[in-house]
Formats: C-alpha cells, sequence, structure tokens
C-alpha cells in the first residue's frame, strides 16, 4: 500500500467535505466532526487561513483516506482514517500532535465507545479532561415540527445577499457580546466570509423577525444530498426576545425544510434540556483526551 502525503490548500476543500461524508455514512462514530463542522469552521471569521497548510492529508492511489485538521485553531484537533486503513492512524496521531499543540498542550475528543481510539491515545501518553462534547440526535419523522409564533413576528429564511448587517447585530447582542456592534471593514468582511461557505443553502438558514425587520433568532442548517442528516449550528436569540417560542420556531421552519430536501436525521453538538424538549435524545458522547509534552 503506497501512501502519499498532502498539505492541505484550498483545491482539496471538497474532498475533505466528501472523506468526512463518507466516514460518518454508515459509522457515525465521528458524528461530531461531520462535513458541515468542517464547513462551519472553514468559513468562520476565526479561523486562521495562514495555518490551514499544516492540515494534513493521506491519500492512497489518489483516493484520500486520512485526515489530520485542528479546529479553528492550535490545542484543539480531529484526524481519521477511512475503514481498511487504520494502519495509517498511528503515524496520522504522531502528525496531529507534533503539528496542532500550542503552549497547553493538544486536546482531541473521542467517542466514549471507540475503544481502539482510546487505546491509541493512551498508548502516546493522552490522558482524560474534563472537557466533553455531547451528540443528540433527531428523527425528523417521529416529532410534529409544526409551531406557533407571536402575531408581530415572521419565521422566513435569510436574506443574505441583503440583509449580513442585520444578522450580525443581531449575533453580537445574541450571543452576549458587550459594547457597541463593530462594523469596521474588517469585521464585515469576515461576516461576509461566513456567509459566502460553498454549501452554505439560504433556504435552511431561519430567521425570526419583528414588526421594524429586525433579525431577533436564527438558526443555521446545513444539508448535503449526500447525506441523509442535516446538522444545527448556530441556534440564537436576543435577550429581550427569548422565552416566546422563537428560537423553537426557527428550529422546526429549519428541520421542516431540511425534510423537504431530503433529511432524515438531525444532530446537534448540546446537552441541553431545550433540545430534548423538541425531541432529539442521546446519540453519543465524546471526552476530551489532552497531550502534554
Amino acid at each position: 500500500m503506497k501512501i502519499d502525503f498532502r498539505n492541505f490548500d484550498d483545491s482539496y476543500y471538497d474532498q475533505v467535505c466528501d472523506f468526512l461524508i463518507e466516514l460518518s455514512k454508515d459509522d457515525r462514530t465521528h458524528i461530531n466532526w461531520n462535513w458541515a463542522r468542517w464547513e462551519w469552521m472553514f468559513f468562520h471569521p476565526d479561523f486562521n487561513h495562514d495555518l490551514m497548510d499544516k492540515i494534513g492529508l493521506w491519500y492512497c492511489n489518489d483516493e484520500l483516506v486520512g485526515l489530520a485538521t485542528f479546529d479553528h485553531y492550535f490545542g484543539e484537533a480531529f484526524f481519521a482514517a477511512k475503514p481498511g486503513y487504520e494502519e495509517l492512524q498511528n503515524d496520522i496521531l504522531e502528525y496531529t500532535t507534533a503539528n496542532f499543540s500550542n503552549e497547553h498542550g493538544l486536546g482531541i475528543a473521542v467517542n466514549d465507545k471507540d475503544t481502539h481510539m482510546l487505546d491509541l491515545l493512551h498508548s502516546k501518553k493522552y490522558a482524560a479532561n474534563d472537557m466533553t462534547e455531547n451528540i443528540l440526535e433527531l428523527t425528523l419523522s417521529s416529532v410534529s415540527l409544526d409551531y406557533t409564533i407571536p402575531e408581530d413576528i415572521t419565521v422566513k429564511n435569510m436574506d443574505i445577499e441583503n440583509d449580513l448587517y442585520k444578522l450580525h447585530h443581531m449575533l453580537w447582542k445574541a450571543f452576549d457580546n458587550e459594547g457597541s456592534v463593530p462594523v469596521d471593514d474588517a469585521t464585515m468582511s469576515k461576516q461576509k466570509t461566513m456567509m459566502s461557505a460553498r454549501n452554505m443553502n439560504p433556504f435552511l438558514h431561519i430567521v425570526a423577525e419583528n414588526e421594524e425587520g429586525e433579525y431577533v433568532a436564527y438558526c443555521g442548517l446545513w444539508y448535503s444530498p449526500k447525506t441523509d442528516y442535516v446538522y444545527v449550528e448556530p441556534v440564537c436569540t436576543l435577550p429581550e426576545y427569548r422565552k416566546k417560542g422563537l428560537g423553537k420556531a426557527v428550529i422546526l421552519e429549519a428541520l421542516k425544510r431540511g425534510r423537504s430536501l431530503g433529511a432524515e436525521k438531525a444532530y446537534v453538538i448540546s446537552d441541553s434540556p431545550f433540545y430534548k424538549s423538541l425531541g432529539f435524545q442521546q446519540h453519543s458522547h465524546y471526552t476530551f483526551y489532552w497531550h502534554k509534552d
């Protein structure tokens, strides 16, 4: 088996998406690191594109069979090999540790039931930390996706082309940032980049809008017709509009639209009772394992 290592550049972007889709198609051990999380990270304002050539790719006969990537910044990472190429995992982990650690070391989230990966990490002196990720799953056909909203609120898909400032203002306030909303050219350029994600479908990005035309709640939903699921990220509501059912409304509207496109499942990284009240159930749990030199 001849393995070819390559450093990532933009030309490999879609191949990484397809790799992650294939990785989660049958065995959803890695559903926490699906193609949509990759896309969300890659176009996120905080992603450091100056470091992206550090992302490692392993090829066999021009097929991408292994991946090592950091998550937004050094200090957290994800790595995996396709089924049948597990023998590469040791080399991929060594590369991951050597290239993505920061001054505090390196953290990798591992499915609690993935005994092979846990054994590998233990052999490399990784130890469990108290940081975790939890995945909830919803079977879309098993719940009602109907909702009610106040009369002065409209639920619709976001106007990505024309309402970037409206979304930016809402996100800044909904995530409880302090101070005035920054609208400098650099900040708005980053927000524009986020909205330009290659597989972003405006039909699935749902907002609640008040009578003044302000966005007051938002749900981002990510779907690829190559999969049978949607991924929820992010969901937020302005503080003064919380407890009015708007978060529920934008999520259910997005899920309804995702189902109309062919999605059968929905996943979200959360352990919140809010999602469980919508019908989401426990799918998998991940513990971070840390390595320090």
